[in-house]
């Protein structure tokens, strides 16, 4: 496989991974609905929901696939690019939303400075917006990766396919293992390391025939959605459980929608190729901002449930996706500012 057709997949699938980022949050705000809203409506969500869960996964393969494998030993470099790449611009986000979202607070007369103060502490270490989880899961990732490095770089394809062996299962047997007090140290094996080292194993190691992904896909699709649905109105409130990324069926998906990408060939045309490498280049910066134009849009433009899911999801997603991607591009264009924005 040529080095430009490796570019291709890959660039093709963070770009759909950044859309359906926007897709989740989008159809997240039908979801939360639960109870008051159609339940043919609320499934429709969930189906949108459902078939994108694979997307923060795929973020964290891609960077095992390429980040990982290209890590070349060089400590002070690697760090340094990550800060200025992740970090300054989680950090210039981070105090975007807690302005917007907390601006009385801070600057009100309601708390004390005592309050204040902790209310600040809070924010910085759980984050100032739910989506910014992820960044700080992947600063977790990037201290890794100079030491995983190592081990990928000699490990056998034997000994990469028995790690991943133990974490999915564990998968499986955590939610188990959660209602037991015990002193068996199976976290070894747990956490999003698994994505990054499932990248790196399927970039270098792994083929599938072509039609088995899509058939897992589809069936995981099916079956999470399914799941969700009928748990979700068995107990009469929203059950999310399947949906997380830490879970088999989301892992099957994203493994699969991988290994689709991976082993496909696909010829766009040259426009949208140049949009693609656009998107991916700014990926991260989409995905700091699409939270807040989100909220912009449904409150002030046009609400997510004003009409059928089937037509408002995708279409504000579409729109969100459109204005966080022309937002990070004016932005961008600031001296000063550029890269720094995300």
């Amino acid at each position: 496989m040529s080095n430009a057709s490796k570019i291709g997949w890959a660039n093709n699938l963070r770009a759909a991974a950044t859309l359906g980022v926007v897709v989740i949050h989008c159809s997240s705000y039908v979801i939360l609905n639960f109870g008051h809203i159609d339940k043919l409506h609320w499934l429709i969500a969930v189906i949108f929901n459902t078939a994108v869960r694979w997307s923060v996964p795929v973020f964290v393969m891609l960077t095992g696939s390429f980040v990982l494998s290209n890590y070349n030993d060089k400590l002070e470099p690697f760090f340094k690019n990550a800060f200025n790449k992740i970090i300054v611009p989680f950090l210039i986000w981070s105090i975007v939303y807690l302005l917007n979202n907390n601006w009385d607070d801070l600057f009100g007369n309601v708390l004390t400075t005592a309050q204040k103060n902790e209310l600040l502490i809070e924010k910085a270490l759980s984050g100032t917006e739910v989506h910014l989880w992820y960044v700080y899961m992947i600063i977790g990732v990037y201290l890794l990766i100079p030491i995983f490095s190592k081990w990928t770089k000699y490990a056998s394809a034997k000994e990469l396919y028995l790690f991943l062996g133990f974490w999915f299962f564990f998968l499986f047997a955590n939610p188990f293992l959660n209602n037991y007090t015990t002193d068996f140290q199976y976290n070894y094996f747990t956490g999003y390391i698994g994505y990054l080292i499932a990248g790196f194993y399927f970039f270098n190691y792994f083929k599938l025939n072509k039609v088995i992904p899509w058939l897992l896909l589809i069936i995981s699709i099916a079956t999470i959605a399914g799941i969700t649905y009928t748990t979700s109105f068995t107990k009469n409130e929203f059950n999310d459980a399947f949906l997380a990324p830490l879970t088999p069926g989301i892992f099957i998906m994203s493994a699969s929608i991988y290994l689709i990408a991976k082993q496909s060939t696909v010829h766009l045309p040259k426009w949208l190729t140049n949009l693609v490498d656009q998107v991916c280049k700014f990926s991260y910066g989409i995905y700091l901002v699409h939270y807040l134009v989100l909220a912009l849009i449904d409150e002030y433009l046009i609400s997510i449930n004003s009409f059928h899911p089937l037509l408002s999801i995708p279409t504000i997603s579409l729109l969100c996706f459109a204005c966080s991607y022309g937002i990070i591009y004016l932005l961008r264009k600031i001296p000063y500012l550029g890269k720094s924005i995300g």
